[in-house]
């Protein structure tokens, strides 16, 4: 499948097999996606991957902080993400420059759509998603993040049950105005 093929065949899935998603083949992946353009290769990222008994102890230790009449609710909000077999968080370092910390978000962002495309080239499932709970202190606490750190967001990975149809979009002939 072409890249063009690929990019117009993706969509994000939340339903997904119990079916195990190998780390060492998603680090693979990440191997590929950080090929994205970052200014003056700063590399402004890192990876966390919450998988199996992982994932659970992560689900386990942040909802404990919850005061009994909070926990529900948190628990339902928290595993619309954390159903997926594999969440991937994508960490970026906070920086004092306004302009740096803008290229450093827009190069991490970049890498989760490479991420997203080889996902989808590779037949797994994805959702990017930026709950949030994902800014507050309590669960980049229990992430294990500096406190110069923010999450730019999680992608829920997996096998998925049924791929759904893309969505069209508008013509980018529509959008796009020719200064001459």
């Amino acid at each position: 499948m072409s890249v063009k093929e690929i990019i117009r065949s993706r969509v994000s899935s939340n339903k997904f097999t119990n079916t195990k998603v190998e780390s060492k083949q998603i680090i693979e992946l990440l191997d590929y996606a950080v090929y994205a353009p970052n200014h003056k290769m700063r590399e402004p990222w890192r990876f966390i991957i919450l998988e199996g008994s992982g994932r659970s102890l992560f689900i386990h230790r942040f909802l404990s902080e919850f005061k009994d009449d909070q926990k529900e609710d948190m628990k339902k909000t928290i595993e619309k993400v954390f159903q997926a077999p594999m969440v991937v968080a994508f960490v970026m370092p906070r920086n004092v420059n306004y302009a740096d910390e803008l290229e450093d978000l827009q190069a991490i962002s970049a890498v989760i759509q490479n991420f997203l495309l080889l996902l989808e080239e590779d037949g797994y499932g994805s959702f990017w998603k930026t709950p949030k709970y994902i800014e507050s202190d309590l669960f980049k606490e229990v992430l294990g993040l500096s406190t110069n750190e923010i999450v730019a967001g999680l992608v829920m990975v997996g096998f998925v049950e049924s791929k759904g149809q893309p969505k069209t979009r508008k013509s980018a002939n529509d959008l796009t105005t020719i200064y001459s």
